[in-house]
């Protein structure tokens, strides 16, 4: 509407000058008359306003890190072989000692039939041996042959139970690689990796499976120097994902490194989370605060004051001073029941707009339509479980 008075108004300006000159060149000129149009008056926007306050909360450590298995192992195969038969997939539940991978085990089973029949010969020489010596033993004894005679027997008997302890080595080697032929889980999981398949050939150093444990699961974290010092093994972790926005996840700190990164000035530390659900996974990325026993003070506004910038990666405020709006960038941390803590960028006892902000900008006037501060509720610093 503005911008058609406007218009109006101008098309009435020029329809006067041309009239002025109409009369003037008729010989009855007359004063013109300027037609102007006053500047609109500066909109009013009517707000609902809080004051912010400070409470003294926990202090609250965050960090991030990503989410790593209780235990994960690259399987491989203790011999080397063909694969002839791989009976579980990627995604399989296991147990300890279950089939993973088994190679051809013909050529084993081969030489274990050698080394057994290799060990009943050794016994059956070592029984004739002893049976030998015992018959001449009652001869050593009479005279009717000689000492060094029977020590030979002896002898004898000495050498044939040796070759049966190496023939009974070698039987038990020849088992050990029959059944190292199948490949098992070393510990109960999931296949996360099984890279090989019937038909291929591997080594020793082939990767044949991958198991994890992810119950429980762990998140790998690096907490900031100030830190270090109050962190104590036991204390609680709450834990948020990407993949469940909805839901805290909570653990409890299990190793922490002895040593500050002097690169990072940074502690790194492990929190254990059972997982018992399976809803972590290995990978994810984690959000973590833990609660010190430490205190602070903090300043605290209605959630409804806080707004994001387009970039949606900065936080401000709209502060009241008198009838105009002062713009404040904020940095805003946990939430829980409708208040939010601003971590930087407002003092406690500012006023601040909770209504309208959408019509709001620097220097825009407006009138308070109520000033009400929320009640003070001690231990706000900790996230809602």
């Amino acid at each position: 509407m503005i911008g058609i008075s406007r218009v109006k108004a101008a098309a009435a300006a020029v329809a006067g000058v041309f009239a002025a000159g109409m009369l003037a060149a008729c010989g009855r000129a007359e004063p013109a008359v300027e037609a102007t149009t006053p500047a609109p008056a500066p909109s009013v926007v009517t707000v609902r306003t809080a004051t912010a306050e400070e409470r003294e909360v926990h202090t609250i450590v965050r960090a991030t890190g990503t989410f790593v298995a209780d235990e994960s192992s690259d399987v491989t195969p203790p011999v080397s072989g063909q694969v002839i038969e791989t009976p579980v997939n990627v995604g399989d539940t296991v147990k300890t000692g279950q089939v993973l991978v088994r190679l051809d085990d013909r050529d084993a089973r081969l030489k274990l039939r050698q080394a057994q029949a290799a060990l009943q010969q050794a016994e059956a020489q070592a029984r004739r041996a002893q049976t030998e010596a015992d018959r001449n033993a009652d001869l050593v004894r009479s005279g009717d042959i000689s000492r060094s005679s029977y020590e030979q027997l002896t002898t004898q008997v000495a050498v044939a139970d040796a070759a049966v302890a190496q023939a009974a080595a070698q039987v038990a080697a020849a088992e050990k690689a029959v059944s190292d032929a199948v490949v098992v889980a070393p510990f109960s999981g999931h296949v996360s990796a099984r890279p090989v398949a019937a038909g291929e050939y591997v080594t020793t150093s082939t990767k044949v499976a991958t198991v994890v444990r992810i119950t429980p699961l762990k998140l790998q974290l690096q907490v900031p120097e100030f830190a270090a010092s109050t962190l104590r093994s036991g204390m609680a972790v709450a834990a948020t994902v990407p993949a469940h926005p909805d839901r805290t996840f909570t653990g409890a700190v299990t190793a922490m490194n002895v040593a500050i990164d002097p690169a990072s000035r940074a502690m790194a530390i492990e929190a254990r989370f059972a997982n018992a659900d399976g809803r972590l996974m290995p990978g994810m990325f984690g959000s973590a605060e833990i609660q010190l026993p430490a205190t602070e003070r903090s300043v605290f506004v209605p959630e409804s004051a806080v707004t994001s910038l387009a970039n949606g990666e900065s936080f401000t405020v709209y502060t009241i001073d008198g009838d105009v709006v002062r713009v404040r960038v904020v940095q805003p941390g946990e939430r829980k029941d409708g208040m939010v803590r601003l971590v930087a960028g407002l003092e406690p006892g500012v006023v601040v707009a909770t209504s309208n902000l959408g019509q709001l900008f620097e220097g825009a006037r407006i009138r308070a339509e109520s000033a009400a501060a929320e009640p003070a509720r001690p231990d706000a610093g900790r996230r809602g479980q």
